[in-house]
C-alpha cells in the first residue's frame, strides 16, 4: 500500500465519502502525519487520480474544499484488478500485506470461476510455486496431478471404475504368455498444436522412459518396442509380464514433445505459460476425448501466513466452516515419515528403538513453530497408509546409543513443514545431549540416486490414487529404499506388482512395508486430513486423494 493511499484511508475515515468539507491545510497535514508542503503534494496527487475533489484557497486561514470520489475498498478493488490482469501475483502480495481481512476478500472476490467472453477460467492460488511438468524426473503431488491434466498415455487409471481403460490406445492384445503385447492407436490422437500423434511418437516416448535414470529399473522387462505401422505399436518382453497395461498408466510413460524447447502436450490442456509464480494450461483443442468444459486455468503461488499447504483453497466460494460434513475431509493416502539409513548412525537395533521412541508424533509438534491450527489437519500414523498399523511401540529402559558419529546428519527436502519437522527432529536429540546437522535439499535432489549420505531422511509422500500405478510410480520414483538393507525385497517386489492381481499385489507391498516398520526402518510419523470448499457451482464426478478435481471433468451448473 502506498503512502498516499494510506492517507486516503484516513482521510476517508474521518470524513467519509459523498459529501464536501471545508478544512485548513494544517488540519490535514496533521491527519496525514505530515507537514503542510507534503499535504499539498498528496492532494495534488489524490486529485489526480480522481480519489478525491480538491479546491484550494489561497491565503492564511483559508479553508480548501474537498469532496472525497472514492473509497479504499474501490481503490484496493481496482488495483488489485490491475495487477492481476498483469499476472503480477508477487506485486498483489506486497501490495496487500499480511491483512488476514483484505486476503479473504480477495480470496472471494477474483480466485474461482471467471466467466468472460464466453470462455470459463478458473484462478486458483497455491502456496509454493510449481515445478515444470516433466514427466521424467519425480515430481510432487501437484505437479503430478497436473502433468496428467496436460499429459496422456497409452492408458490410463481410472479411479471411478476402478481399473486400466483406453487412452490413445484404441484397444490392445497380448500372446498366450504375456510375451508380445500389440497397441492399436487412436487415429484421432493429436498433439497439442495439431500435429498427428502416431506410434513413431509413442515409441520415442516409451525408449526415453526405460533410458531414464530414475525410472530405468521399472522398465527392464521391456526387450523392444518396434512402431511397424502408423497406428500400430508392438511391445516385447524378456519375461511375462501380466500387468504390462499398469506400467503404461504410470508417470514416465506419459506421452509428449519438445519443439522449440516448448513441451508439446497429448492431454485435455496445454501449458500455455509457466513462470515462477504462476503456471496457465489451457484447453487443447485437438485433444482425442470429449472437450472440457473449462477454457483456462491459472494456478498461482499465493503464500500468506493463514492459508495452510494442507487445505488446497480450491475455487473458494464461500469460506469453509468447522461444521462442514465429515465427507469434505479425508485422510490422505500417505503420510510424512522417517526412514533410518543403513549405514547410519541409528543403524543397529538398538539405535532403531532409541529413534522410534524418541518421535513421538506429539513431542515432535511440540518443538515445531508450527500454526495452532495445524491441530486440525494432522493424525498420528501408524503405518505408511492410514489403513495399516504396522509400528511398534517401544517404552521403558531406551538409552541413547553410545559412539555417535557426530554431528547426525538429518536430510530432508525443501517443504516448510518438512523443514519444521527435522528442527524439531534435531532439538529432540539435543535433549539427549546428541548435535545434529540439517541438510534441506531440492525435491529432485532428494529423491535422486546421487544423494550424500545421511543418517536420518525425512520425507512424506501420498498416492495419486489408492491403485497399482500409483504405487509404481512412487516406488520406482524414489531413492530412499536404495539406504535400507532390504532394498533387495524392493527390487523383486516391483516385479511381483506387474505379474499378480490387484489383491495380491497389495497384500506383497503391505507385506514388505509391515516389514522395515516393524524393523524401524521406517517410522510412520503424521497423515494429512485433507480439506475441500468450492463454489456451489462448481461440479465434478470425483477428487482424487491429493484433493485435487480432474478438471477434465469439471463442468459448471
Amino acid at each position: 500500500m502506498s503512502t498516499f493511499e494510506a492517507h486516503f484511508r484516513r482521510l476517508h475515515a474521518r470524513y467519509g465519502a459523498g459529501q464536501t468539507h471545508e478544512l485548513q491545510m494544517q488540519e490535514i497535514a496533521t491527519i496525514f502525519g505530515c507537514s503542510v508542503r507534503n499535504c499539498r503534494i498528496a492532494l495534488k496527487k489524490m486529485h489526480q487520480e480522481k480519489w478525491l475533489d480538491w479546491q484550494p484557497q489561497r491565503g492564511r486561514g483559508r479553508r480548501s474544499r474537498i469532496h472525497l470520489l472514492t473509497s479504499p475498498e474501490k481503490l484496493f478493488s481496482q488495483n488489485v484488478n490491475k495487477l492481476l490482469e498483469k499476472q503480477d501475483y508477487g506485486n498483489v502480495l506486497r501490495f496487500i500485506g499480511n491483512d488476514k481481512y483484505l486476503l479473504d476478500r480477495l480470496s472471494l472476490w477474483r480466485f474461482g470461476v471467471q466467466d468472460k467472453s464466453s470462455e470459463k477460467r478458473v484462478r486458483i492460488p497455491y502456496y509454493r510455486n510449481l515445478e515444470p511438468l516433466n514427466p521424467l524426473v519425480p515430481l510432487r503431488r501437484t505437479e503430478r496431478h497436473l502433468l496428467r491434466q496436460c499429459l496422456s498415455g497409452l492408458t490410463r487409471y481410472d479411479a471411478v471404475q476402478g481399473k486400466i481403460v483406453p487412452d490413445i490406445a484404441h484397444y490392445w492384445t497380448h500372446n498366450d504368455d504375456f510375451t508380445r503385447w500389440e497397441f492399436w492407436l487412436k487415429s484421432t490422437a493429436r498433439f497439442a498444436d495439431g500435429d498427428e500423434l502416431n506410434a513413431s511418437a509413442v515409441q520415442r516416448c516409451l525408449l526415453a522412459a526405460s533410458q531414464s535414470p530414475q525410472f530405468a529399473p521399472l522398465f527392464s522387462p521391456l526387450k523392444s518396442i518396434t512402431a511397424d505401422a502408423p497406428w500400430h505399436l508392438v511391445i516385447e518382453t524378456h519375461h511375462p509380464v501380466r500387468r504390462l497395461d499398469y506400467l503404461l498408466a504410470t508417470q514416465p510413460t506419459m506421452l509428449f514433445d519438445y519443439h522449440h524447447g516448448k513441451i508439446r502436450c497429448t492431454g485435455a490442456f496445454h501449458i500455455q505459460e509457466h513462470s515462477d509464480n504462476f503456471m496457465v494450461l489451457r484447453r487443447n483443442e485437438h485433444w482425442h476425448q470429449a472437450r472440457p468444459g473449462l477454457d483456462e486455468i491459472t494456478i498461482f503461488t499465493w503464500a500468506p501466513e493463514h492459508i495452510s499447504m494442507s487445505f488446497i483453497p480450491l475455487l473458494l466460494g464461500e469460506k469453509a466452516q468447522d461444521d462442514r460434513p465429515l465427507n469434505e475431509r479425508r485422510l490422505e493416502q500417505g503420510c510424512c515419515f522417517v526412514l533410518l539409513d543403513h549405514e547410519g548412525a541409528f543403524a543397529d537395533d538398538a539405535g532403531r528403538r532409541f529413534i522410534n521412541y524418541l518421535l513421538q508424533p506429539i513431542e515432535l509438534l511440540n518443538q515445531t513453530q508450527l500454526p495452532d491450527e495445524y491441530a486440525l489437519i494432522l493424525s498420528v500414523a501408524q503405518g505408511m497408509l492410514p489403513q495399516w498399523n504396522h509400528r511398534p511401540v517401544d517404552f521403558g529402559g531406551i538409552t541413547a546409543p553410545f559412539n555417535l558419529r557426530l554431528p547426525v546428519i538429518i536430510s530432508t527436502f525443501q517443504q516448510p513443514e518438512l523443514v519444521e519437522l527435522a528442527g524439531a527432529i534435531s532439538r529432540l536429540l539435543e535433549c539427549w545431549h546428541i548435535r545434529s546437522e540439517i541438510r534441506v535439499e531440492a525435491f529432485e535432489r532428494f529423491n535422486t540416486q546421487a544423494q550424500r549420505p545421511a543418517d536420518i531422511w525425512l520425507s512424506n509422500f501420498m498416492l495419486d490414487t489408492l491403485s497399482v500405478p500409483a504405487f509404481l510410480e512412487w516406488l520406482s520414483s524414489t531413492a530412499l529404499f536404495t539406504r535400507l538393507p532390504q532394498r533387495q525385497n524392493l527390487n523383486t517386489l516391483l516385479p511381483a506388482i506387474l505379474n499378480n492381481s490387484d489383491k495380491q499385489a497389495f497384500s506383497a507391498i503391505a507385506a514388505f512395508f509391515h516389514e522395515i516398520t516393524h524393523q524401524r526402518y521406517v517410522i510412520p510419523l503424521l497423515h494429512h486430513w485433507m480439506e475441500f470448499a468450492t463454489e456451489k457451482s462448481f461440479t465434478w464426478r470425483d477428487l482424487n486423494t491429493l484433493g485435487w478435481p480432474d478438471f477434465r471433468q469439471v463442468w459448471l451448473e
